[in-house]
C-alpha cells in the first residue's frame, strides 16, 4: 500500500512539472499578400544601372498591414520552428531575397 501511495505521489509531482508554456495564438495569414513598389530599393538599384521596379510583399495580419520582413521577425523569430506557416514564409523569403518579391511562386507556397 505504501508503494501505491508513493507511485501516485511521484506521478502527481511529475505531471505538475511537465506543463509547457502556453504558446501565443498564431494568426492565419495569406503569405502571398500583395506586392507594392519598394521605392527606396528601386531608387538604389536604378542608381546601380538596373532598370525596373523592386517590389516588396505586404501582408494583412489581424486586420493590420505588415511588411513580410516584420511578420517574420515578429511571428517566426525561431529559425528552428516547426510551424508550417513559418516554414513556408522562410521559403518565400529566400525567393524574394534574390530580386524582390514576385507573384510567381512555386506550387505549394
Amino acid at each position: 500500500m505504501l508503494r501505491l501511495f508513493t507511485l501516485v505521489a511521484i506521478g502527481l509531482l511529475l505531471s505538475s512539472c511537465s506543463k509547457e508554456d502556453p504558446t501565443a495564438e498564431f494568426p492565419t495569414v495569406d503569405l502571398h499578400g500583395r506586392l507594392v513598389v519598394d521605392q527606396e530599393m528601386t531608387i538604389s538599384r536604378q542608381g546601380q544601372g538596373i532598370d525596373g521596379e523592386y517590389y516588396k510583399r505586404v501582408l494583412t495580419v489581424n486586420a493590420q498591414e505588415m511588411s513580410f520582413a516584420d511578420f517574420i521577425k515578429q511571428y517566426c523569430s525561431d529559425n528552428n520552428t516547426r510551424n508550417e506557416t513559418c516554414l513556408r514564409a522562410f521559403r518565400i523569403k529566400k525567393i524574394d531575397d534574390v530580386s524582390g518579391a514576385t507573384k510567381f511562386l512555386p506550387n505549394g507556397l
